[in-house]
């Protein structure tokens, strides 16, 4: 049986690796030798409003759709919506999926906290999905710029690794297994928005797409800058 010690010590240690995860997206995205992202076909949407953690960036992972900031990140599927997770917070709410490119997180309201049976249900098949897609990401990072370029990502961190970038795939892999646990769990009470989640179906053993296999643009709805 979960006790509440075990979920909580498993949302602080989601907490730590979302916000690692979140730090070395933006590494990738000004990485010297070309941004990352937009090398697996996604679309950047800058923000008029000055601030790195404004910028979005989105594109298809399979059948679903996500969306990264410095913030946090949505997850949506295809008749459940999506999930976002906000930074130093890793609890689940449900959102809308974006018909327009957004740069602050309350532009993502209104968040519906999961607390009906098929909520969480819902959330916690988000969660997965989207943990799982991080861990393919990752695996993809590993196999394509090898371990040690992400060491090297982590090493201008102003904070100690939560885990090593050898692990950092693998520890998705575990949260996502963990999903319902994730999404079981009573909301904190820190930050602005009370309540987070993430995103969907299994995908952990499906890593990125290479850059020249990435998808077709016109397969992909283009979202009109604000």
């Amino acid at each position: 049986m979960t006790t509440r010690r075990t979920r909580t010590d498993l949302r602080r240690r989601a907490v730590a690796l979302l916000d690692q995860q979140l730090w070395c997206w933006g590494r990738d995205v000004a990485r010297p030798e070309g941004n990352v992202l937009l090398g697996l076909g996604m679309c950047r949407y800058p923000s008029a409003v000055p601030g790195s953690d404004r910028t979005a960036y989105t594109g298809r992972t399979g059948n679903g759709v996500v969306w990264l900031w410095g913030f946090g990140l949505v997850y949506c599927f295809p008749n459940l919506g999506g999930v976002f997770l906000r930074r130093y917070g890793f609890d689940p709410v449900l959102v809308e999926e974006p018909r327009r490119p957004v740069h602050a997180p309350e532009h993502l309201a209104p968040f519906v906290r999961p607390t009906a049976a098929r909520q969480r249900a819902t959330a916690g098949e988000l969660v997965r999905a989207a943990a799982a897609w991080i861990a393919g990401y990752e695996h993809w990072i590993a196999e394509s710029l090898g371990t040690t370029y992400r060491e090297a990502t982590l090493a201008t961190r102003d904070k100690p690794p939560t885990v090593p970038a050898k692990e950092m795939a693998r520890s998705w892999e575990h949260l996502a297994k963990k999903s319902v646990r994730l999404s079981d769990t009573t909301p904190s009470q820190h930050g602005p928005w009370g309540s987070v989640l993430t995103a969907l179906r299994t995908l952990a053993s499906v890593p990125l797409p290479h850059p020249r296999d990435r998808y077709v643009p016109k397969t992909r709805k283009r979202f009109p800058t604000p």
